[in-house]
């Protein structure tokens, strides 16, 4: 009872305490858990409409899209790099777009819709599905190939695959997933498109105004607004913020941006560095006269080209090489070297080494042998050379069912126009592996092999004879030694040592000589800072800066570029402040203003005839053919506007279009629905705005996005 008394007696303390551990306990939590959101924040590459895109994902799908960008060998640049991380933040973006809308119209896309989409049964075959298997020696119109493949990459027969083997067919399935993303979001957007194309109605006004107004030929006379240098037609302050007032939406910021100050300089070869390349170029002119070798010397030189094969004159003209060097080849004696000048800080040598007159091409006959025939290869090339006819055989025994069906000849598309070629150049076959076809006399047939396959060819004709050349080329490129990469270094870098602001170094470097830029935008789209190439390693670090920072060290930019980075301000996402458009909204408005003046200035002269505007403007008359209401081409709203409300033949009063003044002169009316029925012409209305519908509305749905990029935190 004593104890019970005094628990009564605390009661209130009791509560109290009890209270603040409560209190302690749910803060806590709640601190916890506000931690563990601001960590998912934190780790966000993108945050779209509320949907948070992890980091690991999206350097998962990043590393995808790099890794299949460089299957072919060649390495990215940092720019390509950013190309792609800009290409996946878009893609990303697009696919909540549509996926939310799509989702709250119930339209979606069934998994045997995406079958058929990937095999082609049962509807058209995806064409990404068709690149890929392509691109993979899969045959896309075989749904048994189609299948294995698809089983091949399923995790289950990955895991069973020795180790050696599963990266490559899990780099594979990584790709296909992506693939399948972009099947399905195509189908989505189309279906989308479909729905929006019938989501509209021509009404009784629009038919008017779209089927049943005739359109006009005009005469016109126009002048620039800014031929009117007055100073009285200068916008006031209070005009200026009126107009931005107004006009919100013209100066919204749709991404945060931060403002760079740099200073740069670009390291160029000194008056030394030539001196020293001429002398290097002159003794491999020498060299270049004095050898047959010619390949031996190329392969000293990164920039070289020195074939086994001739080139026709058609393709000598076509390869990357100056029209002075082309003419040189074409009309210099065999072994004659040219006397190089500077070009693009580059020595260019040519050298003619041989010049013939032989077949311009050769049309090439084939026979494909499967492993069935590959044992008859010699008593076919035996029968061929017997009199036996290539087509018949082509016919009996090749496994390329193209090659057989046209008499066993090669038929490709020309890799320059795209147009079916039936003849290989002699630099064409030699690139191909069938120089053979130009050691063998014309007719006869042989044997080879490329990789596990054996086909035979014959020569089948040649084109007539031209001229053909050989010919060595080697560029030498003229740059800058390390004492004047070091003399350059030196002196940017003793500008940044100087310790002072940004403003008193770029003083310094406009002293030296030194590019100095101010407020130069990027985001974290910006691939690099302003033309400085290679420089995202810039943008990366200001977009986390804060304003005023200088990075302590000079950035090396490419292999020529130096740059002290400063930045200069940190602009939030909303609308821009007055400050930052204020000149933009004044020579807006300065136009508009000399534009009215302008009109009114020549209003006042009383001119009574189009001439006489054109004489006064000091410009010639000009016709616009078709204006019509529909404002297109050469002819703005305000062209089109005056020349349908007035009367033909009447001269309209001078009026401001844009930038321009102009005046015009109706001259004759067509009825647009001669030839054409209204229906149809509505028809047609219909299907053009049907058309172009689908895409708008899912601009519009991108656009509205709240859309949060933190890639800068990991790029």
């Amino acid at each position: 009872m004593a104890t019970l008394e005094k628990i009564r007696n605390r009661a209130g303390l009791l509560i109290i305490v009890i209270g603040v551990a409560l209190f302690a306990f749910i803060i806590g939590d709640g601190l916890r858990s506000g931690s563990t959101l601001l960590q998912l924040s934190k780790n966000s590459a993108l945050v779209i409409d509320g949907n948070k895109i992890n980091i690991e994902d999206y350097s998962q799908r990043l590393s995808e899209m790099q890794e299949f960008a460089e299957s072919n060998g060649q390495k990215l640049t940092d720019e390509q790099r950013m190309e792609l991380n800009n290409q996946l933040a878009q893609e990303y973006v697009q696919t909540i777009a549509l996926e939310n809308q799509t989702e709250a119209l119930g339209v979606r896309v069934t998994p045997e819709e995406l079958i058929a989409l990937i095999t082609g049964n049962g509807a058209r075959q995806s064409y990404q599905a068709q690149q890929f298997f392509a691109n993979i020696g899969v045959n896309a119109e075989d749904a048994r190939e189609v299948k294995e493949f698809l089983n091949r990459i399923s995790d289950a027969s990955i895991k069973a695959m020795p180790a050696a083997q599963q990266g490559t067919y899990l780099l594979l399935q990584r790709q296909w997933n992506a693939i399948v993303r972009m099947i399905t979001n195509e189908r989505l957007s189309t279906k989308f498109s479909a729905l929006m194309s019938r989501s509209f109605a021509i009404n009784k006004i629009d038919s008017k105004y779209l089927s049943g107004v005739p359109s006009r030929d005009v005469a016109v006379v126009r002048t620039m607004s800014t031929v009117l240098a007055d100073s009285t037609a200068v916008p006031t302050e209070q005009e200026i913020k009126d107009f931005y007032t107004k006009h919100p939406k013209m100066f919204e910021q749709k991404i945060p941006l931060t403002k760079v100050n740099y200073i740069s300089v670009e390291v160029r070869p000194s008056a030394e560095d030539y001196a020293v390349a001429r002398e290097e170029m002159e003794q491999l002119q020498t060299r270049l006269a004095q050898t047959t070798e010619v390949a031996e010397i190329a392969r000293n030189y990164s920039e070289s080209f020195a074939p086994e094969f001739y080139l026709t004159e058609k393709e000598l003209d076509e390869i990357n090489l100056s029209p002075s060097l082309v003419d040189f080849l074409k009309s210099s004696e065999i072994g004659a070297v040219n006397n190089p000048v500077i070009e693009n800080d580059r020595y260019s040598l040519v050298k003619l080494v041989g010049k013939k007159v032989a077949p311009e091409a050769v049309y090439a006959r084939i026979i494909v042998l499967d492993t069935v025939n590959t044992a008859k290869a010699d008593s076919i090339v035996t029968a061929i050379n017997m009199g036996s006819s290539f087509a018949d055989l082509a016919t009996l025994y090749s496994a390329d069912p193209q090659t057989k069906a046209q008499g066993g000849y090669l038929i490709f598309p020309d890799s320059r126009t795209g147009a079916m070629d039936s003849t290989l150049t002699e630099a064409r076959a030699t690139q191909m592996g069938l120089d053979t076809l130009y050691k063998v006399p014309v007719g006869k047939a042989f044997a080879m092999e490329m990789g596990k396959t054996k086909f035979i060819l014959q020569t089948a004709q040649t084109k007539p004879a031209v001229t053909k050349y050989r010919l060595a080329y080697m560029a030498l490129p003229i740059s800058f030694s390390d004492a004047t990469f070091s003399e350059k270094y030196a002196t940017i870098n003793s500008i940044l040592a100087s310790g002072e602001s940004f403003e008193k170094m770029a003083k310094m470097a406009e002293e030296k000589g030194l590019d100095v830029r101010r407020g130069v935008e990027i985001s974290s789209f910006s691939s690099t800072l302003g033309s400085i190439p290679s420089s995202r390693e810039i943008v990366s670090w200001a977009l986390k800066g804060e304003v005023n920072d200088v990075y302590d060290k000079v950035f090396r930019c490419g292999d020529s570029h130096l740059v002290i980075a400063s930045v200069a301000a940190q602009q939030p996402e909303g609308i821009k402040p007055l400050d930052e458009v204020r000149e933009m909204i004044k020579d807006r408005l300065t136009v508009e203003k000399r534009g009215d003046k302008l009109a009114a200035n020549l209003l006042a002269k009383n001119l009574n005839s189009i001439e006489a505007y054109a004489e006064e403007m000091q410009v010639t008359v000009d016709t616009l053919s078709g204006v019509s209401l529909l404002a297109r081409g050469q002819a703005s709203p305000m062209i089109s506007a005056h020349s349908m409300s007035i009367p033909l033949n009447t001269v309209s009063k001078p009026f401001r279009s844009d930038y321009e003044v102009v005046v015009v002169k109706p001259l004759s009316e067509t009825d647009k629905s001669v030839g054409m029925s209204l229906d149809a012409q509505l028809k047609q209305q219909r299907r053009a705005l049907g058309q172009g519908l689908g895409y708008r509305a899912f601009g519009y749905l991108v656009n509205d996005l709240k859309v949060e990029d933190n890639r800068a935190r990991f790029y």
